[in-house]
């Protein structure tokens, strides 16, 4: 929802990059400072199959000669962004991607002017959200860990650069958009138009096709609808559970916290393997049927580096 608010102002917000992550290894590896390795690396930048989700025209720019390690690096992957931006008509580019919770130092030495905006929902109804899906946690308990380390990651993100680091309830935005909105334009140094919260206005080609079937709300509009579905969509024993869990970091957000009451032994082994069952079930489901493995590796490589619960 965000991202299609900004997106209506003068910065272009692409679909989430993802390589940001993929690539951080290329950064601390260093050699881009040859030139033929960094006209290597733009292009392999250029063909990440998100990138090529964004139906960019032509090759990816020429690195300039004589750019050092980190210039080249910064150039190579800023270039799609860039590019995506100029078709919009725009000058400026932002990114949405929450899995970069993780990656905030990393983006942080790329781009030291960046700002970042970590928008934080209730986390049991992110936990029926996410349901939907074929990706992230598949049980409460799972949902609960998942999420309370996401608001730890941020809320450390915000204290090693509180400068540069917005954080944001989902809830109070929908509920009063327009001052909200208007207070992230003005940390991101943006110009707050009325017109931005016409977010269902937004032309459909923003969503990629494959996630269109997730973000059915975006055509209501923004309203409050969405807000505290986890009362009536989660069962009691669902709510203690993740209560059990993440009930310091709810009450750190000011959410409203059920007793958690306690869980028997074993208990949490019989969430983990669950979830754990269910997401290799989703991961064929989604990268190797719907995808059709156009992002198997990338993926793979995250798994395999931790960078995913």
């Amino acid at each position: 929802m965000l991202r299609l608010v900004l997106d209506r102002s003068d910065v272009a917000i692409p679909p989430e990059s993802m390589f940001l992550a993929d690539f951080a290894p290329v950064r601390k590896a260093g050699q881009l400072d040859d030139q033929e390795r960094a006209a290597r690396f733009a292009r392999q930048v250029w063909a990440h199959p998100r990138v090529r989700s964004w139906k960019l025209d032509g090759d990816p720019p020429a690195v300039p000669a004589g750019l050092s390690h980190e210039e080249a690096y910064r150039f190579a992957v800023s270039a799609p962004f860039e590019a995506y931006a100029s078709a919009q008509g725009k000058s400026r580019w932002g990114d949405k991607t929450p899995l970069y919770l993780r990656f905030v130092d990393e983006l942080h030495a790329v781009w030291p002017e960046s700002r970042f905006v970590v928008l934080v929902r209730d986390g049991r109804d992110v936990a029926l959200s996410v349901k939907r899906v074929p990706f992230g946690a598949n049980n409460a308990w799972a949902a609960a860990h998942t999420w309370a380390h996401g608001i730890r990651l941020g809320r450390e993100a915000q204290r090693r650069y509180p400068e540069r680091v917005l954080t944001m309830r989902y809830e109070d935005l929908v509920a009063d958009p327009a001052p909200h909105v208007a207070r992230v334009c003005e940390f991101l140094g943006l110009t707050f138009e009325e017109d931005m919260l016409a977010i269902e206005r937004t032309d459909p080609a923003k969503i990629h096709k494959d996630q269109a079937d997730w973000f059915t709300n975006v055509w209501a509009g923004i309203n409050t609808s969405a807000v505290g579905k986890w009362k009536h969509g989660m069962s009691p024993r669902d709510q203690r559970v993740f209560t059990s869990v993440a009930g310091a970091e709810l009450e750190a957000l000011g959410y409203e916290a059920v007793e958690a009451g306690g869980q028997r032994a074993g208990l949490a082994s019989l969430y983990a393997a669950h979830d754990a069952v269910m997401r290799g079930v989703n991961f064929v489901r989604l990268r190797v049927v719907q995808e059709r493995g156009r992002e198997l590796r990338y993926v793979l490589k995250r798994k395999l580096a931790g960078q995913w619960r």
